[in-house]
Order: structure tokens, then sequence, then C-alpha cells
């Protein structure tokens, strides 16, 4: 399993049909990335995936940058802000989002819509919650 530059829907290991995003009708200028409902608009769980310096980053669409704003994962709108590094699990047939120093994963407690995704250190043997799967669109 590879990724590259493009397009991708998140889903987590927890449940292969809920995609993870924001919700693009929050009026703040920071959304929280959650597991989203299926009435929500694609845009809402649409990611971009870039390589730079070889390594392959996840930013959300239209300019709004994942980054960390305490435990919880929040996307900026309009704004520079950190990138997510994607890492492949060959054994767990997925990939884990780290912070770009690697101190820091993305988890998901479960799977329900609205579950916000949290950041934890990784550990050694972390469970479902920290691994996703990145499906390309077209």
């Amino acid at each position: 399993m590879s990724v590259t530059s493009g397009l991708y829907r998140i889903t987590t290991h927890l449940s292969p049909n809920p995609a993870i995003g924001v919700d693009p009708r929050t009026r703040s200028a920071v959304k929280q990335v959650i597991v989203v409902p299926p009435e929500f608009p694609p845009p809402g769980s649409t990611w971009e995936v870039r390589q730079e310096d070889g390594q392959f980053y996840l930013l959300a669409v239209d300019g709004a940058n994942a980054r960390p704003e305490e435990d919880k994962v929040n996307a900026y709108y309009g704004q520079p802000g950190e990138m997510w590094k994607i890492v492949h699990h060959p054994l767990r047939r997925g990939f884990v989002v780290l912070s770009p120093d690697e101190s820091l994963a993305w988890y998901l407690p479960n799977s329900e819509y609205f579950t916000q995704v949290e950041l934890k250190p990784l550990g050694i043997l972390p469970g479902e919650g920290y691994y996703f799967n990145l499906e390309r669109l077209v």
C-alpha cells in the first residue's frame, strides 16, 4: 500500500465507513477534525497529500492545515500551519499520522459520528485507534 500526492478520503481501522474530516458549516476559522456523518458535504472529508523533501504530508483541502491544539486536532482554514507526516505501517496495512517531529500521533477513541481526533504519544504497541486508511479520490 503506497500513497502519492493527491486527494484522499480518510477512514479509521475501527470502522471502514465513516470518514475523518471537518464540519464545513462551522462558522469558526478553527474546525475540529472529527468522524463526519454521511450527510456532510464531500469537501469536509477530502484531504490533500503533498510530498516534500521525500516525505508525504497530510493537509486539509481549501488551504486548511491540520495542526495541534492542546490534545485535540483542529483544521485552521486560510492560515499556514503544521503538516502531518504520513507513515505506512506494513503489518497493520494502514497509516499512522504523526506530528513532524514524530512525538505525537492522531488517535481516534471510537468511530461514532462527531468523535474528535486526539493527539497522543504512539507507544510501542499502539491500538487500532491509531491506524487510518487513505482512499485515493479520482
